[in-house]
């Protein structure tokens, strides 16, 4: 009896600390707020349901040290409190699939990103437009459009912009790396490359109409004509915040440095985002003599050598 006494509590402590770090059947996602305290954690995921006990938390982090997290984490199936208490550690947060399409601007994207809660528009946008961030990157321009991989991604919320435009470079630098090695060969430099790729994604969809909207580029450049593309003004109304869909013989007039009907040259940067398939026209223009076209209306184009036959082909499309 006297045995019992001593040893009846000390195998209800062990029966009771095996109990609290058996595993627990969870189906759940948690976030955790940045800056809470470990036992503020620990209490957090025990009140959720992914642990028996705080105390097998606090025990854990007690003997590891680990650095825990802020972020959103799922748990399925069942899970030991090692298990969560590692995936934590490790910042293995929930992940969102997160599509940026061919053509989106840093804009679109930085809508697409709060859509989703990755982060707020506002602070991508100011990032993606850093002069420090295009400098670490070697980019000779005042942003990072154009140099954000149009691909799919994922990403967790509450990302930093500055992980995410690192992610989408490195895609870029990834993507492009075959054909970035042709460049001096084509007397190009990286940004006029991509900013001549950037206008042909935004002009045309159609992949055979590329090299040609290419070559209508490049034949206006030699002769010293404004490109006159209706996109460099969209752009530039976009960096205004004064863009409300619908373009106008006033926004043509537009004193603003991507205005290509103002003025002579490429834009200062990109517009947008190009797939390869315009990286690639880019490289390889077609052939022609042409310096105009005109839309269709179904998302074609008819390419024209003289003015006069582009305002014919304006008169048929238009009727």
């Amino acid at each position: 009896m006297k045995y019992f006494k001593i040893f009846a509590p000390l195998g209800l402590i062990f029966v009771f600390l095996i109990y609290t770090f058996l595993p627990v059947k969870a189906n759940k996602t948690v976030e955790i707020i940045y800056g809470k305290r470990s036992i503020d954690i620990a209490m957090l995921l025990y009140r959720e349901g992914i642990l028996r006990s705080p105390l097998s938390f606090i025990t854990i982090h007690t003997i590891v040290r680990g650095k825990l997290e802020a972020g959103e984490y799922e748990f399925s199936g069942w899970v030991f409190p090692w298990e969560v208490y590692l995936k934590i550690s490790r910042g293995q947060k929930k992940l969102y699939k997160i599509t940026i399409p061919e053509g989106y601007d840093i804009y679109d994207i930085a809508n697409t990103l709060e859509k989703h809660s990755i982060c707020k528009a506002e602070d991508f946008i100011k990032f993606a437009n850093s002069p420090e961030i295009t400098k670490k990157y070697g980019i000779k321009t005042y942003t990072m459009e154009g140099f954000l991989f149009p691909d799919t991604y994922y990403f967790s919320k509450n990302t930093h912009p500055i992980k995410i435009i690192d992610t989408m470079f490195k895609n870029f630098l990834k993507k492009t790396e075959l054909l970035r090695a042709q460049l001096e060969e084509k007397g190009m430099t990286l940004e006029e490359w991509v900013i001549i790729a950037s206008m042909i994604e935004k002009e045309t969809g159609i992949n055979e109409e590329r090299p040609l909207v290419s070559s209508v580029i490049n034949n206006r450049i030699k002769k010293d004509m404004p490109l006159q593309i209706d996109p460099t003004v969209i752009y530039a109304l976009k960096r205004r915040g004064e863009w409300n869909g619908k373009l106008t013989k006033k926004h043509l007039q537009l004193e603003d440095p991507y205005n290509t009907y103002y003025y002579r040259g490429l834009p200062p940067s990109p517009i947008c985002n190009p797939g390869i398939k315009s990286l690639e026209a880019a490289l390889n223009p077609a052939k022609t003599n042409y310096l105009y076209f005109v839309s269709m209306g179904n998302g074609r184009h008819v390419f024209s050598s003289s003015y006069k036959e582009h305002l014919k082909n304006i008169a048929i499309y238009r009727e």
